[in-house]
């Protein structure tokens, strides 16, 4: 899923009205991702000073209780990146990224 939000450091989220909000979200610095590869456990250890790692992880300290956060506030995600760029398009917004969950 994709939100759109804005490109500063600490991104303002759009919500379904095309208003930029900047939501209490509790980004973190680092990050520990376990995942398995070649039958292999391998853990490693994300940093980051920005919202998202340079792999491209959200630094928050729980996605879940973010993304309901986000929804509590009307800003809600696209189901692709197509869907998330046709809204844009649509609401004529010229200065967005995409942030992939």
């Amino acid at each position: 899923m994709y939100f759109l939000i804005t490109m500063h450091s600490k991104p303002k989220f759009y919500d379904l009205a095309c208003q930029q909000i900047l939501p209490e979200l509790d980004y973190i610095e680092s990050l520990t991702k376990t995942f398995i590869h070649n039958n292999q456990v391998h853990t490693v250890e994300l940093s980051s000073t920005s919202f998202i790692s340079s792999e491209n992880n959200w630094m928050v300290a729980c996605p879940r209780k973010a993304i309901e956060q986000l929804r509590e506030l009307n800003i809600h995600p696209f189901k692709t990146k197509a869907e998330a760029k046709e809204f844009a398009k649509l609401n004529q917004l010229d200065s967005f990224r995409y942030l992939k969950i």
